[in-house]
């Protein structure tokens, strides 16, 4: 079971952010069988937008008590570099109460 999870978005709501422009994160923690949202955390990537060791190891950094993220688009190189970390990325347009609630689903059957 995931214990926290990032989000890429904008709004809190939808996710909607490549991981690779994402400005914020909002991170939700599991507690007493259900999620709660527990802090927004701004991504301090390097001056430069393209994907290279430095940005992803400062996205690790952001991330690194994150079980998973979740954002509308990764690079493949980002997330092999989260996967060798042991984050699970994920690849969704969706809100972001309705993953959480699959999740929470997904969790009973198992």
């Amino acid at each position: 079971m995931l214990k926290k999870i990032a989000f890429a978005s904008n709004d809190g709501v939808v996710i909607d952010q490549h991981f690779g422009m994402a400005d914020m994160f909002y991170i939700y923690e599991l507690k007493d069988k259900a999620f709660s949202l527990i802090e927004k955390r701004r991504f301090a990537r390097s001056s430069q937008r393209c994907h290279n060791d430095e940005n992803f190891e400062k996205a690790y950094q952001t991330l690194k008590d994150c079980g998973a993220v979740f954002s509308a688009k990764i690079g493949q190189s980002a997330a092999n570099y989260l996967i060798k970390k042991n984050i699970r990325v994920f690849e969704i347009n969706a809100k972001i109460e309705d993953v959480l609630a699959s999740v929470l689903e997904t969790d009973k059957k198992e």
